[in-house]
């Protein structure tokens, strides 16, 4: 069921909980997981020698961080130059809050669902999201709606999947960091890509985590991507 499915992780400065994250990927049947070291500093590299001694796990790395969008990228820079027997492709996030069950239920969809995007989308009106997190990611919801014509529930997350034939142009949309990831799904609303969105758990942690998201910074980013895609948009009618 599982096979030729790789999952694909950003990592920049992560805990040692990431380890533990990836033993329980492969426990539950991934046979090929991806991860990128994004220029993390010298006192996480012992997290990455024991990433790298998994059977399972590839480890790719940049010298200086160089932003999320550009860390998914050399990942499928390196599936495709490696020509690895995938057909499925999973992104997740560093930080714990895709569970290994959501990853596995994202691939299964994946499997039956040729070349869609399978987005894992979180509910935002559970109490344990952050009023700023649940404000931000409703109204960009809403823009997309109008900007685009189609609402999609959660344009954030990281967890989503793609078919082996997506790679050509994700390795072509712009984008180094964060906004990378909103230029996807504005590409493939333009492209009239199919999106699915598949409901998984909604993790928010308090305190430090891995999750390197500027709420400002970032927000600005996607809203000046939001309005280029607009653009591009108008110019393919």
């Amino acid at each position: 069921m599982f096979s030729q499915s790789v999952v694909v992780i950003p990592a920049f400065n992560p805990s040692n909980d990431l380890i533990l994250y990836a033993k329980q990927l492969i426990d539950k049947g991934v046979p090929s997981i991806i991860i990128v070291n994004d220029g993390s500093k010298p006192e996480h590299q012992a997290v990455f020698d024991q990433l790298a001694a998994l059977p399972a796990c590839q480890l790719l790395v940049h010298e200086v961080n160089r932003g999320k969008g550009r860390a998914l990228k050399t990942a499928f820079s390196y599936i495709k130059e490696q020509q690895l027997a995938v057909k499925t492709i999973v992104t997740a996030d560093a930080d714990g809050q895709h569970v290994a069950e959501d990853v596995m239920a994202l691939i299964t969809v994946a499997k039956d669902s040729p070349n869609t995007i399978v987005l894992g989308v979180r509910d935002f009106d559970q109490d344990n999201v952050p009023s700023k997190n649940a404000f931000g990611n409703k109204l960009t919801s809403r823009v997309v709606a109008l900007l685009f014509g189609t609402y999609i529930s959660d344009t954030q997350t990281g967890l989503r999947a793609f078919d082996f034939n997506h790679l050509d142009w994700l390795l072509d949309v712009s984008g180094d960091r964060f906004e990378y990831e909103m230029n996807v799904l504005t590409y493939a609303l333009i492209q009239s890509i199919p999106i699915h969105e598949q409901a998984i758990q909604t993790i928010y942690f308090g305190g430090e985590s891995s999750s390197h998201y500027n709420a400002l910074t970032d927000s600005l980013r996607i809203a000046k991507q939001l309005l280029r895609g607009f653009i591009l948009k108008k110019r393919f009618k």
